[in-house]
């Protein structure tokens, strides 16, 4: 395969397994393809997710729509699409969207990025969870023939890899090839609640104490009304509920004296013209808690089959004590999973301290990858985090002292 995308056909065979993957079948015949151009990238909408629902490491964040509309909001002018497919008599069967950024160390060279990451930190949409997609039936053949192409580094001299489940394929992928050359650092963790309880038994879980003081709140709340659950009805509500979601998030996060990821006009952008996508398959939901005329709390969530995953919140700080607005919206959430039988409710990444401890998830590492072509470029970047990592310290002692 070269840089400019043409196709061609990979064979196994025996000897492959240097990169500690397993050794490939001799019967194994692959064609592999780079989608290099947004008319390509539109065509594979039914293959990749027909494929994602066969692939081990598929969620919802892995969706055509969610990558496509990323690319369309997110994309500069010097970016470049790379999405690997790999294809068995026609068939989608393995596929990494990827794409090349302009890289500032050496002109002229990129650093190989998931489509759905690297955005700017004030727009950032919080793709997590990438992962190579692969046919349940062929991940060894894929998983090595992906550590041997991207090792390559054809045209790329840097990759950059955020926000993967330690463990997931891609992760073993790149562990796999990266030896010497190859970074990896703690990004938090997934904090996931197994659905497996009503919600009186997951109460009893979380001890007396907070028990107590949660049933305490609902009593609070029932006397006053009860709280109402309004979900999305059609795509025209999406507009009115991701602006009371905005609203509520901004108060939030100004408490807090930081900015509110809702003021990013891409942000809002991908948001809305994802859900208008989404939304007639059920993937996505703006829910709003109500106590009479007051709202109390927003979730955004996002759905697959099995899990839902909350994605963003927001809550009015008024009689924030008596009525724990935040957690009796995530309690209600649950409810309304636990009847629709899904087995999660996945409160995504976070670094500890954070309040995500106190609803008593299991937890996954999360890891950023990176992947270097010259040994000088991983101590470049360990000498430059280690200096930031000073500066900022100095910068906190001065501005408590």
């Amino acid at each position: 395969m070269n840089q400019y995308g043409k196709p061609s056909t990979e064979k196994a065979n025996a000897d492959e397994g240097q990169n500690g993957l397993p050794p490939l079948p001799l019967v194994c015949s692959l064609d592999r393809d780079v989608v290099t151009d947004d008319a390509a990238f539109r065509d594979l909408a039914v293959d990749w997710n027909h494929l994602l629902g066969r692939s081990p490491g598929g969620s919802v964040f892995m969706r055509w729509e969610w990558h496509y509309t990323w690319w369309q909001v997110y994309a500069g002018r010097h970016d470049h699409l790379h999405i690997i497919t790999w294809r068995r008599n026609g068939e989608l069967v393995g596929l990494l969207p990827l794409y090349r950024q302009a890289c500032g160390i050496v002109p002229g060279r990129t650093c190989l990025r998931l489509t759905g990451t690297g955005e700017l930190a004030i727009d950032e949409v919080a793709t997590e969870y990438g992962d190579l997609l692969v046919d349940s039936g062929l991940q060894a053949e894929v998983c090595s023939l992906a550590s041997e192409y991207l090792l390559q580094f054809n045209g790329w001299i840097h990759i950059e890899m955020p926000c993967l489940l330690e463990g997931s394929l891609l992760h073993q992928v790149l562990v796999a090839g990266g030896r010497s050359h190859l970074r990896v650092r703690s990004a938090g963790l997934r904090y996931r609640l197994p659905l497996l309880e009503d919600e009186a038994g997951y109460l009893d879980s979380l001890g007396a104490s907070r028990a107590k003081r949660i049933r305490r709140s609902q009593k609070a709340a029932a006397r006053d009304g009860g709280i109402a659950v309004t979900t999305i009805t059609s795509a025209a509500c999406f507009d009115t509920a991701f602006r009371e979601l905005a609203e509520l998030n901004h108060e939030r996060q100004a408490h807090k004296r930081r900015k509110s990821v809702f003021a990013s006009a891409r942000f809002q952008a991908f948001h809305r013209q994802l859900s208008r996508q989404l939304f007639a398959e059920g993937a996505v939901d703006i829910v709003r808690f109500h106590l009479g005329a007051r709202l109390l709390a927003v979730l955004y969530c996002y759905y697959d089959e099995v899990t839902c995953h909350y994605y963003q919140s927001g809550f009015t700080r008024k009689d924030s004590n008596r009525y724990m607005p935040l957690t009796l919206a995530h309690l209600m959430e649950m409810q309304r999973n636990r009847e629709a039988d899904r087995k999660y409710y996945d409160f995504m990444r976070g670094e500890a301290p954070t309040y995500k401890e106190e609803f008593n998830c299991e937890t996954s590492a999360m890891v950023n990858v990176s992947v270097y072509r010259w040994r000088w470029q991983l101590s470049l970047a360990i000498a430059n985090r280690r200096l930031r990592a000073g500066v900022g310290k100095c910068l906190r002692a001065l501005g408590s002292g």
